[in-house]
């Protein structure tokens, strides 16, 4: 589901009352991408995957961090803008296979799953590869552990990259919108759901991103989530439960490209909706569009011994517009980078 600053639910949302099943996957699920694969020991009984798609030694690590409900695959394709000047990782957070599924579902709110926890997480998998210091790029839900790094881990931080990553912690206090009206015909094979989260959702998904999400039957169709519906959950209410950023003690240079909807823009699955779930959608995007602009001049405020943020406002664009906008993406990352 496509919300602001939350990568899209759509898979978990869809399947999740769908059985499971443990049929192979089908040949489109290949993986060809040319990366090296390691599972990585951030706590005990807890491994993450990390992806590996080479480029400069370790000394210029870029790191990428992905959305509410991704693995690491999706940036199977973004990874390769920058592997002549980085050496670029990715990291799947846990809860999402081939990571760890951490049993049982935590009781305390984000127990496991809370933002200062993915946050060691990631400097754990640092640690392990014996990476001092890095760039680190996050996408969506990723920016609350963007933040928390930069704030709480500054001597490993080279610069933060937000790409539509919002201070998530006061989100949740506005109305929702409906979600995108999948059906359960767009499960009938891996090419038929990636068609239909290009035309209700405009994203680009990488089919391996989807592939590990997923399961399948014998014929191909998709029958459920591989992580459990409590896991996005519990990451949802991690990020409540954390005050709203204070942009003042984030030292490490930062570069936002955010979304910047119109109430009249809407949503491209919004012409799909039912007449009464269109007017639901009516009443509450107002407010979130709102949400969208106070939080992104929060994020571009300067303060005083602090590097100038660099911000960058798409109007109208999809959630995932690092997959279906690279051009524009990649050289505002690339001069803020690199200088060039």
């Amino acid at each position: 589901m496509k919300i602001p600053a939350m990568a899209s639910l759509a898979v978990a949302a869809v399947l999740s009352t769908l059985s499971l099943s443990s049929f192979a996957q089908p040949p489109a699920c290949l993986d060809g991408t040319p990366h090296k694969q390691t599972l990585v020991t951030v706590a005990k009984g807890v491994e993450l995957q990390v992806l590996d798609w080479g480029g400069g030694d370790q000394s210029h690590t870029l790191v990428l961090l992905t959305g509410l409900g991704d693995n690491a695959h999706v940036y199977d394709q973004f990874a390769f803008q920058f592997i002549d000047n980085f050496h670029v990782i990715g990291i799947t957070r846990r809860g999402y296979p081939p990571s760890s599924v951490p049993q049982p579902a935590p009781t305390a709110a984000g127990g496991g799953f809370d933002v200062a926890t993915r946050a060691s997480d990631d400097i754990a998998v640092l640690d392990s590869l014996a990476i001092k210091k890095a760039v680190f790029v996050g996408h969506s839900v990723a920016g609350s552990e963007l933040s928390a790094i930069g704030l709480n881990y500054k001597d490993r931080v080279e610069k933060l990259v937000y790409l539509d990553a919002f201070d998530l912690s006061r989100r949740f206090q506005l109305p929702d919108i409906p979600p995108p009206p999948y059906t359960d015909a767009d499960n009938r094979s891996l090419q038929i759901f990636l068609a239909a989260s290009e035309r209700l959702e405009d994203i680009l998904r990488p089919a391996q991103a989807v592939c590990l999400a997923v399961t399948f039957d014998s014929n191909g169709r998709i029958t459920d989530s591989t992580t459990p519906g409590w896991v996005p959950q519990a990451i949802l209410q991690g990020v409540q439960t954390i005050p709203p950023i204070d942009w003042a003690k984030v030292e490490a240079p930062r570069l936002g490209i955010f979304d910047r909807p119109s109430v009249q823009g809407r949503l491209p699955y919004y012409w799909y909706l039912s007449d009464d779930d269109k007017k639901k959608f009516d009443m509450n995007w107002p407010g979130i569009v709102q949400w969208y602009s106070e939080r992104t001049e929060e994020f571009a405020a300067e303060h005083a011994g602090t590097p100038v943020p660099v911000v960058y406002l798409l109007p109208d664009a999809p959630h995932y517009f690092y997959l279906n906008d690279q051009a524009m993406v990649v050289l505002a990352m690339r001069e803020f980078l690199l200088g060039k």
